[in-house]
């Protein structure tokens, strides 16, 4: 029999506002979320009075291979991505995580994201390198894609170029990532049109940053209906600068936001949220809604990686829920407010994966071993061993190391 857990009482989100509801997951799945449900004997109940249920955060742009602290640069700013890939390339950080297996680079991505209240993170990288990590990590990867890294001067070769890998997705339904416009140079400003000339530009494609764009290119890409994707983050450590966002948001294409990867990118997306919001008020002298920030993280990217009904608590979609305890008043969404402390529940296909001590009987109960530790005077349970993992870490520099993704184990 599959294991039923009713959550009860929560400040739930669904269309668009937060409403005080039952939450029944059966299995892996949502199967129903109404007031004052009525369970069977064998279902096990928590109380969520007080606290608000949100859909699991996406982070639609990670390279989890690059797992690793500190940060390199950001003083000097670049014209494009490739030559602040050549300082990260030669730095002493990167020889440091070059002696750093990549299972364990890909466990401490998924465990950054996991604290962050993220159960699904879309890792750009080809098949070949991803697939050895599917379906072992605390957070779930997207999986079903066709990807180039960018187009023109900068390509890396990813895939099978973009035409083909475009077409591939046409016909399999699935969306098509790349990097476009990674910069502020000529080659940068015309990668649109060179896309678009490769018939890679439509209603699958997936652009991350598109910095330079301006009305022009935003037209073309909201009539092609392309998504796109904020790296904040990333790209003002890098460049300096941003994507022109609200021109994104008020023409109404479909916008996700992602950390990008450690090395120029957040610690992990709840600073991104802070970021996203801060820098837009910076910008433009107008506040960010916390509503279309969290789209961002939730509805949206369903939307862009086509993983089903954007709505993802709804009864028959998967259970992968975050359960936050803010101390705002429960209707209202203030996600960029956000930190480690405050996130109160992670569950991931139905399974508890990373929570606060009060859930302890909920994780016994799916006989899960799991790992205690502090944050912020909160004492938390997750999964796994993230202390160990550290300790791996610390064992292959040759000395103590610390990440400021993970909490100070």
């Amino acid at each position: 029999m599959a294991n039923s857990v009713l959550f009860q009482s929560g400040s739930v989100y669904r269309n668009g506002k937060l409403e005080t509801n039952d939450l029944l997951v059966d299995g892996e799945k949502i199967s129903a979320i109404e007031p004052n449900l009525s369970p069977s004997n064998e279902t096990i109940k928590i109380s969520l009075q007080g606290k608000k249920l949100y859909p699991g955060f996406i982070n639609s742009h990670d390279h989890l291979l690059a797992s690793y602290l500190p940060k390199v640069g950001g003083t000097e700013k670049h014209q494009s991505w490739l030559s602040y890939d050549n300082l990260y390339k030669s730095s002493g950080v990167f020889a440091e995580r070059q002696q750093v297996d990549p299972e364990i680079l890909y466990y401490l991505g998924g465990y950054k994201n996991l604290f962050a209240g993220v159960t699904t993170v879309f890792d750009h990288i080809p098949h070949q390198i991803q697939n050895p990590f599917r379906g072992i990590l605390p957070v779930k990867l997207i999986s079903d894609y066709t990807l180039a890294h960018s187009v023109g001067t900068y390509s890396l070769g990813w895939g099978e170029g973009p035409a083909l890998e475009y077409r591939m997705a046409e016909h399999a339904g699935l969306p098509f990532v790349t990097h476009l416009a990674e910069g502020v140079d000529d080659d940068s400003k015309q990668s649109l049109r060179l896309l678009e000339k490769m018939d890679a530009l439509g209603g699958h494609s997936v652009l991350v940053h598109c910095l330079p764009f301006g009305q022009k290119e935003v037209e073309k890409i909201l009539e092609k209906g392309a998504s796109v994707v904020w790296c904040p983050t990333s790209n003002l450590h890098i460049f300096g600068k941003t994507t022109n966002i609200k021109l994104f948001l008020d023409m109404g294409v479909n916008v996700c936001l992602g950390t990008d990867y450690s090395p120029s990118g957040s610690v992990h997306l709840l600073d991104e949220l802070k970021t996203a919001k801060s820098i837009y008020f910076g910008l433009y002298g107008e506040e960010l809604e916390e509503s279309t920030l969290l789209k961002m993280v939730t509805e949206n990217p369903r939307k862009a990686f086509r993983l089903g009904n954007p709505d993802a608590l709804m009864p028959g979609l998967s259970a992968d829920l975050l359960v936050v305890n803010d101390d705002k008043k429960i209707s209202e969404i203030n996600v960029s407010d956000l930190s480690w402390k405050h996130i109160d529940l992670v569950v991931i296909d139905g399974y508890p994966i990373y929570g606060s001590i009060e859930y302890k009987s909920l994780f016994l109960h799916f006989g899960l071993e799991t790992e205690e530790f502090s944050i912020d005077g909160k004492i938390k349970l997750v999964a796994g061993s993230p202390k160990k993992l550290l300790k791996q870490v610390s064992d292959s520099v040759g000395y103590k190391k610390s990440l400021a993704f993970l909490p100070n184990f």
